[in-house]
């Protein structure tokens, strides 16, 4: 008998290589035959099981006619590889995935990692978000959330049954790939920005607290690691962030596609994001690493980070919070810094680490296989 078939698709080939290689592995040494099905990039030939490329999966559509396309060629993909179930990741995934599985009546499960850009600003999500997911989600078999707050509001808004939606404790982080290291650093205090290079995950907001801090007498070090995502509509330009180089408000770092050497120079992690964040990773593998972080009060971010015990919680879109929370790291002693990372890195390894994590995904997995023939659309 042949194993059960399970096809992940996403939006790139880098997704997969780079967020879902445990859950392969997992699904793989539990027994199925995984295909994974996403536009090609350099990372392609890096995947651990079959690939399907998905030139028309993009991530932003430029005509009906161009999303049009796209169901069309994963609707074939799901007719010609008949798998038992599909897990839709990312946004343009859950979305012309969930429609080629409702005209392929192909079982899918939808992971929605956080609102994203739509989910930012409540008009858009009223007008175009919440119709758009409604309509893919509707036939799903499953729908996972990685925080409570979007699933207590998608349920609200009536966008899917409360008897498909499930928890699931965040995306799961590597805790023996992102251990602490020895910082080499010495004087300065390190905050370091990770991710895209987006206004809504408040890169700027990062720049101006860094100015705040400065005019407040305090010798610190701000560093920005990431790269423009010119298919996101809030991206910021690799100049704009040079510009800020240049004029030494922060030294920017490029992109790295191994943050760990970053992460260990850095004595606290700034996420000061108004993005509607699904559980950010940046924040996950930084308090592996037994790291503070400083995040915004938001969806995800306030189900990761305790404040004053492994972090701090700051109000979106406030600079002068932020840098009063910075102020405040950079006057603890190294030992205050090292015990709040200490019980970061705890915190992770018990609530949101693989082991605690890939046991969900596989649980449902074998749910929605069962549950296939009462799929309907």
């Amino acid at each position: 008998m042949l194993p059960p078939r399970i096809l992940l698709i996403s939006n790139c080939a880098w997704n997969l290589w780079n967020y879902r290689r445990a859950l392969v592995e997992a699904l793989q040494l539990a027994g199925y035959e995984v295909l994974l099905a996403a536009p090609e990039d350099r990372f392609s030939a890096s995947l651990t099981a079959a690939f399907c490329p998905l030139p028309s999966l993009k991530r932003r559509w430029a005509s009906p006619l161009a999303v049009g396309r796209a169901i069309a060629e994963v609707a074939r993909l799901m007719r010609r590889e008949r798998p038992e179930v599909c897990l839709l990741f990312t946004t343009s995934a859950n979305l012309l995935g969930g429609w080629a599985a409702q005209m392929t009546q192909t079982p899918y499960i939808a992971v929605v990692e956080g609102l994203g850009y739509a989910g930012a600003n409540a008009l858009r999500w009223r007008l175009v978000g919440r119709p758009l997911f409604r309509s893919a989600l509707q036939a799903a078999q499953r729908v996972l959330f990685l925080n409570s707050d979007d699933l207590r509001e998608t349920v609200a808004q009536g966008m899917i049954a409360p008897e498909r939606a499930r928890l699931v404790p965040g995306p799961g982080v590597d805790e023996a790939h992102f251990t602490p290291r020895a910082s080499s650093a010495q004087g300065e205090v390190i905050f370091l920005y990770c991710g895209r290079l987006l206004h809504t995950k408040g890169v700027h907001l990062f720049a101006q607290a860094a100015h705040i801090v400065r005019a407040a007498g305090v010798s610190a070090v701000f560093r920005i690691l990431g790269a423009p995502d010119p298919a996101n509509p809030a991206s910021m330009s690799s100049e704009e962030v040079m510009q800020w180089h240049r004029d030494g408000v922060v030294e920017y770092l490029g992109y790295a596609d191994d943050v760990r050497p970053h992460l260990a120079k850095a004595d606290a992690l700034v996420l000061p994001t108004y993005y509607r964040e699904g559980m950010p990773r940046a924040l996950l593998e930084a308090m592996c690493m037994e790291k503070i972080t400083i995040a915004t009060d938001m969806p995800g971010c306030r189900e990761v980070v305790v404040p004053e015990q492994t972090g701090y919680l700051v109000p979106p879109r406030d600079a002068q919070a932020l840098a009063k929370t910075m102020l405040l790291v950079a006057a603890l002693t190294p030992e205050q810094r090292a015990l709040m990372g200490q019980k970061a890195r705890q915190r992770v390894v018990a609530h949101f680490s693989n082991g605690v994590v890939l046991p969900h995904f596989l649980r449902i997995v074998e749910e929605a296989i069962h549950e296939k023939g009462k799929f309907s659309a």
